[in-house]
């Protein structure tokens, strides 16, 4: 249904007066034939027959009306200044945001008129009409709707409420000085500290406190200035707002945890975990790959001991499989167990799939020097750009350059870019219900391993009629079975479902090759028109810059469409996620209580766009990025060793306050000296008696029993 605008939309997409639209109705799309209630036409002008400009600034001004969000504002002292940070809008708690969604609602009729063109015909194409219909309808009075509709206009949706404190989410304790020690004491500094808890943190925001109070009024000198740059006045004493306030412990722990997880585990752990983390992944879209359009291969050490023959007789070693599988139908398609892997393991599986499958479009490997040889690639490697030049010297070229198959390397350190390294998993569970297994590392070697040696000693001596342990042929007919049979086995995985009379199950890789190897029909997902909806709401955990959900049997993967890694600072969050079932493309983000924006579902990366090297430019950006900013950080503020810590207490060191002397009133010394004095006269004749008693009993001649005579001994 088209859209009918009246005469003052189309004056303001024209940028014109009304009156001029009246003149100039001909010139459009006109219509009259509805009657107002004094019985003069209206008049509606069709939205296609302006010109262009004026139909992109009439939807412009539209889509603004109907989601209309505050600008971010200014980052809040504290958070990163970066594209990491994360993103404020207009401060609106679940219970104001619920109010404002109810509101809106109610005036949505009023607001896009497009939408609910039946209730517009309805009542004759009045908004005074609809207005009463809508305060009878909603038991609301006609006056309110007018406020809410003119607070829409004006403010947008978070004018439909009250606003909220406008520090909300600032702290109201901490200062700009306070807030950038924490920060930089979080992250830690080679040579100077290693990672702090919060407690010790907090004590050594304490001991600064008190020295930067000490030398408030003194220059720092040289010194000073170089570690307390940007916090000096011209003189070079701490300026007021670099000294620190006090705050509590609690404050303290509040604020450190909202330091994004992503500088502080590029900080404390490295880029490697990082990169394990905390950044955006690439998801393939594997079912638009065709058998044999790519063939993955690696190597994976054994997790068990063969025996293998050398010049000196039998010896024991971990072997390895170099292994090919294809990208689309995880099919294991050639395999060898070799003692040490090369470019001859390599060149051994390459052969074996070429004679039983044919040729691949292309290989897909990681950047090992027996992978990066001049027998298959030839001298120089050739990726992208390079393949378009048409002649090569004969002399360059390698053998997958002579059949005309491409090679593909990938990302240098990530284990996740080959499909193939996490079906290595189930190689790793064959191997620990082996007899022979020996753990993936000294200290996970079982115990019955030790015995399996000696048995094998014993065997090499002679004491022994059987080995203990297979020769690496037997393991290598052992795993021949085994891979055969994995083919064999239901893989789940993106684009290996099926239907089954029970509802949907998984193709085995056998299966799966037999129904694509000839022809596989290509999906597509076309881009659909988003729009905000405020429908359903998950809590979800953002990990590695996005939010991941599943919704029908298919994952969603959500990003910002504008900065894809902006969603890195919450790493870790809990966040909101509002999503229209019958629009699942884009959703509305929601952290704090606070909009976010608007994520879009990622579309499932296909081999050989350009989106994976878009992806890695933005992985490294905010690699840069991050590291840029903890440079910055120590680069700012400084924060005292050890040394320089004990130093500044014995300068900052309380002087001791010494008790007052209470004076004692004349007569106490007079009342000690009588009670010591009655205390001795006491003593006295207790002695006396017990004297008394010992005479009598010797004039008797009784003689006194052990506890007596140890009691007149004493």
């Amino acid at each position: 249904m088209t859209a009918l605008l009246t005469k003052r939309e189309a004056a303001e997409a024209l940028g014109r007066s009304e009156r001029w639209v009246e003149q100039h109705a001909e010139r459009f799309a006109a219509e009259r034939a509805v009657r107002a209630r004094n019985g003069r036409p209206v008049l509606r002008i069709r939205l296609e027959s302006l010109p262009p400009e004026a139909q992109k600034a009439w939807a412009e001004r539209h889509r603004q009306k109907v989601v209309e969000i505050a600008p971010a504002a200014e980052a809040a002292p504290g958070q990163l200044a970066l594209g990491l940070t994360m993103p404020e809008a207009p401060n609106l708690s679940v219970e104001d945001r619920a109010e404002a969604e109810k509101r809106y609602r109610i005036i949505e009729p009023l607001v896009a008129p497009e939408r609910h063109r039946r209730l517009w015909i309805a009542h004759g194409e009045r908004s005074g009409a609809l207005i009463t219909f809508l305060a009878q309808q909603h038991q609301v009075a006609m006056r309110t709707i007018y406020a809410w509709l003119k607070a829409f206009k004006d403010g947008g949706l978070p004018a439909l409420v009250t606003k909220d404190r406008v520090d909300r989410g600032r702290p109201r304790v901490f200062n700009r000085a306070a807030l950038a020690f924490l920060l930089a004491a979080s992250l830690p500094k080679k040579g100077c500290y290693g990672n702090l808890s919060v407690r010790e943190i907090y004590r050594a925001y304490k001991e600064e406190r008190a020295w930067r109070a000490a030398h408030a009024a003194t220059p720092l000198g040289e010194f000073g200035r170089a570690k307390y740059a940007g916090w000096l006045d011209d003189a070079g004493r701490l300026r007021s707002d670099a000294q620190l306030p006090e705050a509590s412990y609690e404050t303290f722990r509040a604020w450190a945890s909202k330091i994004p997880d992503a500088v502080k585990v590029m900080a404390r752990d490295g880029e490697d975990k990082f990169s394990a983390t905390q950044e955006i992944l690439s998801f393939r879209e594997l079912s638009q790959i065709q058998p044999l359009e790519y063939l993955v291969m690696d190597h994976r050490r054994l997790d068990l001991f063969c025996m293998t023959r050398t010049r000196d007789g039998w010896r024991l070693v971990r072997p390895w499989l170099t292994a090919a599988i294809d990208m689309r139908t995880r099919k294991w398609l050639g395999w060898s167990i070799v003692e040490t892997p090369s470019s001859d393991s390599i060149a051994s599986v390459l052969k074996r799939v070429f004679l039983d499958w044919g040729l691949p479009e292309a290989c897909y490997w990681d950047n090992g020097k027996d992978f990066v040889c001049e027998w298959l690639e030839g001298r120089e490697r050739r990726q992208g750009e390079a393949y378009r030049v048409t002649e090569f010297d004969t002399a360059t070229r390698g053998v997958l350059e002579t059949l005309g198959v491409r090679v593909h390397h990938a990302i240098v350190k990530r284990a996740r870019s080959k499909i193939i390294e996490p079906n290595f998993g189930n190689t790793a569970l064959f191997d620990k219900n082996t007899p022979w297994w020996c753990g993936h590392k000294p200290d996970a070697r079982p115990e019955r391993l030790e015995q399996l040696v000696r048995q094998h000693e014993e065997w090499v001596d002679g004491r022994r009629e059987e080995p203990s342990f297979k020769t690496i042929e037997e393991i290598a007919a052992l795993y021949d079975d085994f891979l055969m049979d994995l083919n064999e086995r239901e893989h789940t995985g993106e684009g290996m479902e099926k239907i089954t009379p029970n509802g949907r199950g998984w193709m085995c890789p056998n299966e799966c090759w037999e129904r694509l190897i000839g022809a596989v029909p290509k999906r597509t997902a076309p881009p659909e028109v988003i729009q905000f909806c405020f429908h359903k709401r998950k809590t979800l955990t953002v990990r590695n810059g996005g939010v991941q959900q599943t919704f029908g049997g298919r994952v969603f993967h959500y990003r910002m469409p504008s900065n894809p890694v902006q969603l890195m600072a919450l790493n870790g969050r809990e966040v909101e996620l509002s999503y229209d079932p019958h629009d699942l493309g884009t959703a509305a983000l929601y952290f704090d209580g606070r909009f976010l924006g608007l994520v879009e579902n990622v579309e499932l990366r296909r081999m050989g766009e350009d989106a994976f090297i878009e992806d890695e430019r933005e992985r490294r950006a905010a690699r840069r990025e991050v590291k840029d900013f903890i440079r910055q950080v120590h680069r700012a503020v400084h924060i005292p060793d050890v040394m320089e810590r004990a130093s500044r207490r014995r300068d900052v060191r309380p002087a001791r306050i010494e008790p007052e002397r209470i004076e004692e009133p004349a007569a106490v010394p007079a009342a000690i000296a009588a009670a010591c004095t009655a205390a001795k006269e006491e003593r006295d004749f207790s002695f006396e008696q017990a004297d008394v008693q010992a005479v009598d009993v010797i004039e008797r001649d009784e003689r006194p029993c052990d506890d007596e005579f140890q009691f007149f001994s004493n």
